[in-house]
């Protein structure tokens, strides 16, 4: 069985950043109902993300196939709660390999509306198996009901390459995939 691997942005830095609860956990939770194995950490700054980033290449964290990564987005960025923000391109070069094999997810507003070249740079340089995400911004409750079937699939589909969800996408939540702008590289 698969296992994700979850970083969340706080989603705001105000003076009630720290009252707020995650908005991804409960995904998560939901998903050890059905047997899914998970890491989750909430970070608010680029440092503690790639503090994180960087126990992907730890022995101990080799089962986590499927990383989740949820943040504010945009073109060819994630972005953080203090205002902080990476690219694809800085994310492949600070961990060249660090997705070997594994699925990663953007669950972030436009980070993947960038050329299908950079993604496929972005895909050979981290090593990852697929890489998904959207190409717009996002509504939150529309890509949270697309992001729970998506982490159930993963799981249960080892080999899941982008023609194969491509078709499980197009047979199963097209409406949602065209409505969000979904990317599978």
């Amino acid at each position: 069985m698969s296992s994700i691997f979850c970083l969340e942005t706080e989603w705001e830095q105000s003076i009630h950043d720290m009252k707020k609860e995650s908005l991804v956990h409960p995904l998560l939770q939901y998903l050890t109902t059905i047997g899914t194995e998970y890491v989750f950490r909430q970070v608010a700054t680029l440092s503690e993300f790639e503090y994180y980033l960087d126990h992907l290449s730890r022995l101990a964290y080799s089962r986590f196939d499927i990383i989740y990564l949820c943040f504010h987005g945009k073109e060819g960025e994630i972005a953080f709660a203090n205002g902080e923000s990476i690219s694809l391109t800085e994310i492949a070069e600070k961990f060249p390999g660090i997705f070997n094999e594994r699925k990663v997810h953007f669950g972030s507003c436009s980070t993947l509306n960038i050329s299908c070249q950079e993604v496929f740079d972005f895909k050979e340089q981290t090593r990852a198996k697929l890489v998904t995400g959207y190409a717009k911004k996002v509504d939150f409750h529309q890509s949270f009901l697309f992001e729970l079937w998506l982490m159930h699939l993963f799981p249960h589909h080892k080999s899941l390459g982008p023609s194969k969800l491509e078709a499980k996408v197009e047979k199963e939540m097209k409406f949602y995939g065209e409505l969000l702008k979904f990317r599978i590289f």
